[in-house]
């Protein structure tokens, strides 16, 4: 289950301030001590905050760690993608502007991570998700890019809170150098991925 983790903080702080001080003994059990000085001997809280970012960290590092699986290194040189698109190191297609000669492998990370976190955050702005859904549709942005996943049926099943197994696989086409679409089983193996990983809570 996923938690709301402001709503959980929210309800905390409340319960505070209509009750004094929540107090939480070894046992685990609550009461009011108000002669602690209004200090919280132990923050029930901070295990729930734990757990959920241990977790959230855990499948965070997955999620990079199969995009580099996925995309390769190709030495940390320039490369043309299937689609055509000059690209370097772990999927980053250069834009304009941009002057690659070759990456290192810490530098092709960072420049990863600062890629998935837009793609994060622009699935954010599009959809309401958590957890290991939100890391899926987030990592299907990333390759797909977010105005191919906002006009796409697959949104419309995630909106609606739809099983999307059937829809996703759909995408593992590309469209080559020649205008051709053309099936890829490198892309639909990604796409299987996804699913696992929208399909683990």
């Amino acid at each position: 289950m996923t938690f709301n983790l402001k709503f959980i903080l929210v309800t905390i702080i409340i319960l505070v301030y209509q009750t004094g001080v929540l107090f939480i003994d070894n046992s685990g059990n609550t009461s009011n001590d108000v002669k602690s000085g209004r200090v919280l001997k132990k923050l029930a809280y901070e295990e729930i905050f734990s757990n959920e970012l241990t977790e959230w960290n855990k499948n965070y590092e997955k999620t990079i760690r199969a995009i580099k699986k996925h995309e390769g290194f190709a030495g940390g040189k320039p490369y043309i993608c299937p689609g055509g698109f000059a690209t370097i190191g772990y999927g980053h297609v250069i834009k304009e502007g941009e002057h690659f000669i070759q990456l290192t492998e810490k530098q092709a990370d960072s420049l990863l991570r600062v890629d998935f976190n837009k793609a994060l955050k622009a699935v954010d702005a599009s959809v309401k998700l958590n957890g290991p859904k939100k890391l899926a549709i987030a990592h299907f942005v990333f390759a797909k890019g977010i105005g191919t996943f906002n006009r796409s049926e697959l949104k419309a099943k995630v909106v609606k809170g739809e099983s999307i197994d059937d829809e996703i696989i759909k995408w593992c086409y590309y469209t080559n150098r020649d205008g051709e679409r053309v099936k890829s089983q490198h892309a639909l193996n990604i796409r299987k991925w996804e699913l696992r990983m929208y399909n683990l809570d």
